[in-house]
């Protein structure tokens, strides 16, 4: 009897040492090397999703109605803790299109791994603003590019406004290399890619801090930009508060 309790007991004690490891084994068989990710941007006007043709108020109290929104997302990089570059997606190009409700693509085989920053760029890069014979997003049926210069628009904002002292239409067409622009945003947590077989980050931008800092937009005296100095407050503006967070889920 003593024997056979011994022997139960060694049992139990041997099945204890080596649980960990059929755990580790049980953990690497289900670890992927790699993984698809989602990037959702959501369009917000204060806060709430942006619905076309809807009235809406501006940081310098005008009303105002959009009725054609996008702008082109590029270059896109995922960073780790230490600010390292780990991945990179090729052929990186996107058009963010409210208007046809297309504001989602997918970064295809990222490696495995926990990444803490999101870097990506607003417009088209001088490699590939100067020719307009390219496809997917690129391509100029999107009706993304200049008519009367060579290059792509890479924020393309029309509706409507009344003002203090005059109605109208609105017409924001941001470009030219000047204008290309460079953002990282943290992770409100890491994007920590291990089993899951895909995985989504989503970033929030918002419309109203096109109008709003370092320069408060009044339409009466500001309602079209497609250069110059009218652009580059809209530039300048957009590089502050428009991209807001980004959140791994």
């Amino acid at each position: 009897m003593k024997y056979k309790y011994r022997s139960l007991m060694a049992k139990l004690v041997l099945f204890a040492a080596m649980a960990p490891l059929f755990s580790a084994c049980s953990d690497e068989e289900d670890a992927v090397a790699e993984a698809d990710v989602a990037v959702q941007f959501q369009n917000l006007v204060d806060g709430q999703p942006i619905e076309l043709n809807k009235t809406y108020t501006s940081p310098a109290y005008d009303t105002y109605q959009v009725e054609d929104y996008k702008y082109y997302i590029s270059n896109i990089k995922l960073l780790d803790a230490s600010g390292n570059v780990v991945y990179t997606e090729p052929e990186s190009y996107h058009l963010i299109n409210q208007t046809e409700e297309k504001t989602a693509f997918t970064l295809a085989k990222v490696p495995a791994g926990k990444y803490s920053k999101i870097e990506f760029s607003l417009g088209v890069d001088a490699a590939h603003n100067h020719s307009t014979d390219q496809p997917g997003d690129l391509d100029p049926s999107n009706d993304m590019v200049w008519n009367w210069d060579t290059g792509y628009k890479f924020l393309l904002l029309e509706g409507t406004y009344t003002g203090n002292t005059k109605s109208g239409g609105l017409i924001f067409h941001i470009g030219h290399d000047a204008n290309y622009k460079t953002f990282t945003l943290p992770l409100q947590q890491p994007l920590d890619i291990r089993t899951s077989p895909a995985y989504t980050l989503q970033i929030s931008s918002e419309l109203n801090a096109l109008f709003q800092s370092p320069h408060l937009i009044d339409f009466d005296e500001l309602n079209t930009a497609m250069g110059g100095e009218a652009a580059l407050k809209i530039v300048e503006n957009y590089t502050t508060d428009f991209f807001q967070q980004a959140i791994a889920k």
